[in-house]
């Protein structure tokens, strides 16, 4: 399970495990009443959703939608199978943040064209800590992005190849094979390439990492992921651009269910992006608040170590809320791993009046995630993912967590 955090912190979650699970037959501890919980400051009463009626929210609701019309990088190189860890699947709203994952030179070109909604998902052949590097591993970034109609997507995919390749002066165009309508560029003897294609009214890019220099390598993987990708979009119904600010705020009541960051605050759409190293490619990273992940979306934005039987996953700042299909897959997710094999986490304190809870603590924190302590509950068919800063605050988001599904049964 995954997010849109750097994976150091999300491999944490898929580390938390329960001792006790539940067997057919054997009782499980009984549900404390909510005002019994200490919960701090938090609130513990399911909110109302609100009416959506803002176009930016809607661009960035439409850009979570497409995460479920976007490949899983295996469908391109069946060797990429590691989510990456400075960001493995964004939401890209907008040009400004599509630029963070393409050439800044790009960015006009979006403008101009009038990009409607975009995602991102990469894909490593093996465990990346830190941003991939260029000829380390095998690598690929898929950029989707919706335009207005089919000739936008036409002449962005051209334009977007041809402001790239300018930026350095060693880049020569290349051939992807049955792919007339692809763009591509590379500098010889980089092991690295990247290429765009329009589909219908979509663009396609993509950025490719090998382990040598191999065109015929590169080119392949290229095709195989516009292939994939075409495929996959005939399946997906957008959304008219004039009804994005139409789109619901909450799926299935999934936010109102999950804590909220600011007691009492509804928590709308937003894309907070990061690129730590500010160069196109592999080293962005984004915090993501107010938005719900269909089934496609969470295993992509997730580790893609192992199956993943969830439906929604609704994601409010660091924290988490996944709804599985039954309570009997919740409590097999949480149990399904745990902690000794890992030196970089110890297990921590779970809040004594709430049942069902694993608490890790993290030994080397990263300045650019100050989260020591990771909570996972679980209650019925949801697993809850809760992050904190210290012991105390996030046993009493744990407790406020527990207390508003309850509430809201």
């Amino acid at each position: 399970m995954n997010r849109v955090v750097p994976a150091m912190a999300v491999a944490l979650l898929m580390l938390i495990s329960t001792a006790d699970c539940a067997v057919s037959g054997h009782p499980v501890p009984a549900n404390p009443h909510p005002k019994s919980l200490d919960i701090g400051v938090n609130s513990i009463d399911p909110l109302s959703v609100p009416p959506n009626n803002n176009e930016g929210y809607g661009r960035t609701l439409e850009s979570v939608r497409m995460a479920e019309a976007i490949i899983d990088p295996v469908e391109a190189d069946a060797s990429l199978k590691f989510s990456f860890e400075t960001g493995g699947a964004l939401p890209l709203p907008t040009p400004v943040k599509a630029t963070r994952v393409l050439a800044k030179t790009v960015r006009p070109v979006l403008e101009r064209y009038g990009m409607l909604a975009g995602f991102m998902v990469g894909g490593a052949d093996k465990e990346q800590i830190g941003q991939p590097v260029t000829g380390r591993s095998r690598l690929l970034t898929v950029v989707l992005l919706r335009f207005p109609d089919a000739n936008a997507a036409r002449q962005a995919a051209r334009e977007m190849d041809a402001v790239d390749a300018a930026v350095s002066p060693e880049n020569v165009p290349v051939v992807i094979a049955n792919q007339p309508s692809a763009f591509a560029h590379w500098r010889p003897n980089v092991p690295a390439l990247a290429a765009t294609m329009a589909h219908e009214s979509f663009v396609i890019s993509v950025l490719i990492g090998h382990t040598s220099p191999d065109l015929a390598a590169l080119t392949g993987v290229a095709r195989q992921a516009f292939e994939a990708q075409s495929t996959r979009l005939r399946g997906f119904s957008a959304t008219p651009p004039d009804k994005f600010a139409e789109l619901p705020l909450d799926s299935d009541d999934m936010l109102a269910k999950l804590i909220a960051e600011v007691p009492g605050r509804w928590p709308f759409p937003t894309v907070v992006m990061t690129d730590y190293a500010q160069n196109a490619g592999w080293s962005a990273a984004a915090m993501v608040t107010g938005i719900v992940f269909g089934p496609r979306g969470t295993y992509l934005n997730g580790s893609r170590e192992r199956p993943s039987s969830v439906e929604l996953d609704a994601i409010n700042g660091w924290n988490e809320l996944e709804r599985y299909p039954d309570a009997i897959a919740a409590r097999r997710a949480f149990s399904d791993a745990d902690l000794e094999d890992d030196p970089a986490i110890r297990s921590a304190p779970a809040p004594d009046a709430v049942p069902d809870v694993r608490c890790v603590e993290q030994l080397d924190v990263p300045p650019q995630i100050p989260l020591r302590v990771i909570c996972r509950l679980v209650h019925g068919r949801y697993n809850a993912l809760i992050r904190g800063r210290d012991l105390k605050s996030t046993h009493q988001q744990v407790a406020a967590q527990l207390a508003l599904l309850l509430n809201s049964e």
